[in-house]
């Protein structure tokens, strides 16, 4: 009787959310729409960011500027890894013409539900902080 009652708790865990899949969930960025932020919280409305859940574990977020960030969930690191890439054409073009640079990222959720990404290629490095729309 203890074992089918204990498998019952664990099964009802499994159903219900255990604490820790409820910390893995915390560390999941929301879609939806952000704006992004400099290192002080002080949000810049032109730079609307959107990010899309294409599926449970894979994002893509998009800025208003022209980039485009595609990335899955590393439940081990709990943390997104991905790319990110600027457009090559239209009227929102990477600074100083890096178009070509393929960067590999790391996009990570902070308190109060902002993100941040940090991103290198071979010859340069950046971060995007992005908080909730208000």
């Amino acid at each position: 009787m203890r074992i089918i009652a204990s498998l019952a708790v664990v099964v009802g865990l499994a159903l219900c959310g255990s604490p820790a899949g409820a910390q893995e969930e915390a560390r999941r960025v929301a879609a939806g729409d952000y704006v992004e932020v400099d290192e002080q919280g002080v949000p810049n409305s032109t730079l609307a960011v959107k990010v899309h859940e294409v599926t449970p574990n894979i994002l893509e977020a998009r800025g208003a500027n022209g980039w485009v960030v595609y990335a899955s969930y590393d439940a081990a690191q709990k943390e997104y890894r991905g790319f990110f890439e600027w457009q090559k054409f239209g009227p929102y073009r990477s600074p100083a013409g890096k178009w070509a640079d393929l960067y590999q990222i790391r996009l990570s959720r902070q308190d109060g539900g902002q993100f941040r990404i940090d991103g290198k290629s071979k010859d340069n490095e950046f971060v995007i902080r992005a908080a909730p729309k208000p």
